[in-house]
C-alpha cells in the first residue's frame, strides 16, 4: 500500500488503523477531515519540518506611508452623542439597530457627529469592518501591515540599504572614499587583514546607528506592527522581513507521509470514535457484547499526550529560532 500523499489517502490510512474494513468505524468523513486539519496545524506550529525560514520584501509606497501617520486614539470608546463633535478616527459606542445592540464604530468622514440630514451611518464605519478592509489599525494609531496567512511568525525586519537612493551621501561610501589608501593602497600594509578589520568597524557603526525596527506580530490578526518613526522611511525604499512560512500540505503532499502526522491524526480519529461510541455505553449487543467507548477514548487521549510531548520536546524548533505572535 503506497504511503499517504493527499488528505483522502491519509483518511483511508486512518480508517485502516482503526480497523476498517474488518470492522465498521463509527466516524464521519467530516470528523476525519477535522482530525487531519488539527494534526496538520499541530505539525506546522511545533514540528521542525512544519515551517521553514523565509524572506519577504516589503516595499514602502505612498499608500503605506499615508496610512502610517500616527494619530491619537482613545483606548475606550465613548458613548456617541449627537450634540458632540468627533474627529476622524475617533472610536464611539453606539446602538445603531436593535439586532446588533451597542457596537464600536470608527469615525471615517467629517468632524460632525452626523451628516446634514442627521444620518449616523454616513460618517461612521463599524470597527470590525474597518479593520478588515483597511491597512491602518486604528487602536493607538498603530499601523498593521497585512501578512499572508501562511506566515507563522515574523522574527526580524531588516532595512535594505539602497545606494541608488543615498548615492555619494551614503556613510559607507564616504568612509571608503576618505580612507581609500588605507583600504587599497600601501598605507595599511596589511593586505586583506587591514581591509577585514576596517569592514568590521563599518559594520559595528552601522549596527549602532541603523538598528533594526522594533516589531510586533499578531498571528491571530495576520498583522505586522513596526514601531518606527514613519516620517523617516522614504518612498520606494525596502524592508526585508525574516519570517517562518508553514509547509502547506496541499502544495507539498509529502507532508501527509510524515510518521508523526500519521500517528497523531490516527489518535485524534480514535478519540473521536471513542466519543461517538460513548453514547452506546452499557448497551448490550447480540451475543452479549458491550461497546466500551470510554476505554477507546482514554487510550487515544494517552497516545495524544505522548505524541504532543514528543513533538514539543524532541521535534520542535529551538526557542531562539522561532517566535510565534
Amino acid at each position: 500500500m503506497p504511503l499517504p500523499h493527499s488528505k483522502q489517502t491519509l483518511a483511508d490510512y486512518m480508517l485502516r488503523q482503526l480497523g476498517a474494513p474488518v470492522v465498521n468505524v463509527e466516524i464521519s468523513d467530516v470528523q476525519l477531515e477535522d482530525a487531519i486539519d488539527d494534526a496538520v496545524q499541530m505539525f506546522q506550529e511545533y514540528h521542525y519540518d512544519g515551517a521553514e525560514r523565509s524572506y519577504r520584501v516589503l516595499k514602502i509606497d505612498t499608500k503605506l506611508l499615508a496610512e502610517n501617520q500616527r494619530r491619537h486614539q482613545d483606548i475606550t470608546a465613548r458613548v456617541w452623542n449627537s450634540d458632540s463633535e468627533y474627529r476622524v478616527g475617533a472610536r464611539v459606542l453606539h446602538k445603531f439597530d436593535n439586532q446588533k445592540g451597542q457596537v464600536v464604530y470608527i469615525k471615517t468622514d467629517s468632524d460632525y457627529a452626523s451628516d446634514s440630514d442627521g444620518n449616523f451611518a454616513a460618517n461612521y464605519t463599524e470597527e470590525q469592518l474597518y479593520l478588515r478592509d483597511s491597512y491602518a489599525l486604528v487602536d493607538g494609531g498603530q499601523v498593521g501591515i497585512r501578512i499572508p496567512e501562511n506566515i507563522l511568525s515574523v522574527t526580524k525586519v531588516h532595512k535594505v540599504d539602497n545606494f541608488a537612493n543615498s548615492g555619494m551621501y551614503n556613510f559607507e561610501y564616504q568612509y571608503f572614499l576618505n580612507n581609500f589608501d588605507a583600504f587599497y593602497g600601501n598605507a595599511a600594509g596589511y593586505g586583506l587583514t587591514g581591509y577585514y578589520i576596517q569592514k568590521q568597524f563599518v559594520e559595528q557603526i552601522d549596527f549602532l546607528l541603523n538598528t533594526s525596527p522594533a516589531i510586533r506580530f499578531s498571528k491571530a490578526k495576520n498583522r505586522l506592527y513596526m514601531d518606527v518613526d514613519w516620517n523617516r522611511p522614504k518612498k520606494n525604499t525596502y524592508f526585508l522581513i525574516e519570517c517562518y512560512e508553514v509547509t502547506d500540505p496541499d502544495i507539498y503532499g509529502d507532508v501527509y507521509k510524515n510518521i508523526w502526522i500519521k500517528k497523531y491524526a490516527s489518535a485524534l480519529a480514535k478519540k473521536q470514535v471513542g466519543t461517538n461510541l460513548k453514547k452506546y455505553e452499557n448497551t448490550e449487543l447480540p451475543g452479549g457484547v458491550q461497546l466500551n467507548g470510554q476505554a477507546m477514548y482514554d487510550e487515544a487521549t494517552d497516545e495524544l499526550k505522548e505524541l504532543e510531548e514528543e513533538v514539543k520536546d524532541g521535534l520542535q524548533l529551538g526557542l531562539d529560532s522561532i517566535l510565534v505572535g
